[in-house]
């Protein structure tokens, strides 16, 4: 049996992956805030328990990924951030992991690493929002590092439309889109977050690999 750790599990998106959960696995909500830990907050409902995480600090993630098998990496991090701290995320995790045991990372991605026809990537389109730039900017090094140089571990990258609707309806159905010529296209699409932690659960249990665009409506590969 493989044991999860979902971080940001106390975000809009880790909430849901948490509620949605595979039956057949433990699931541990990485925190950043002991009071959750301690009972004074309530878990994530779905989470089995909990691990407090801090994302800056090597030992702590060392100790958190004790024992785990599969990273659900739901964290969203502040609008400022360096182009490499995705990247540099990525690593960290990597490098604390469990080394009697295969590590499997799913990512939750980010429209600015989407490739345009012309051959740039959305974010560096008029039409992406400037407040978000520097998450786009660091979701597109994310991506491409994971396609270029990652051999340490499995991985998936699944990345939401712009379109992204925190309080959209549940439709209990997503698209499943493989990268390339359609990427572009992909700017139209929406989907709810509650549908897209659906996609993100299945790509635990189903052990997706690669990058995959998730949409709404149930068309092309979907659940």
């Amino acid at each position: 049996m493989k044991t999860i750790l979902v971080l940001g599990a106390t975000g809009r998106t880790g909430r849901l992956v948490c509620k949605h959960r595979p039956d057949n696995a433990p699931v541990y909500a990485g925190l950043r805030q002991a009071s959750y830990a301690e009972g004074r907050r309530s878990l994530p409902d779905g989470a089995d328990a909990s691990r407090i995480v801090n994302i800056d600090d090597q030992t702590s993630l060392s100790t958190a990924l004790e024992g785990i098998d599969i990273v659900i990496n739901a964290i969203r991090l502040r609008d400022d951030i360096a182009a490499s701290a995705l990247v540099e995320l990525h690593q960290s995790i990597v490098a604390a992991r469990d080394t009697s045991r295969e590590l499997y990372v799913v990512h939750v991605g980010g429209a600015g690493a989407l490739h345009m026809e012309d051959g740039r990537r959305f974010w560096e389109t008029p039409g992406f929002p400037a407040v978000t730039l520097p998450r786009g900017i660091g979701h597109a090094h994310l991506r491409d590092y994971l396609e270029q140089h990652e051999q340490q571990c499995q991985w998936a990258y699944l990345i939401p439309p712009p379109r992204y609707v925190p309080d959209g309806p549940y439709q209990g159905r997503y698209s499943r889109i493989p990268p390339g010529n359609r990427e572009q296209a992909f700017l139209t699409d929406g989907i709810s977050y509650e549908d897209f932690a659906v996609a993100l659960v299945d790509a635990v249990r189903e052990e997706w690999y690669g990058v995959w665009l998730i949409g709404g409506g149930g068309a092309a590969e979907s659940s």
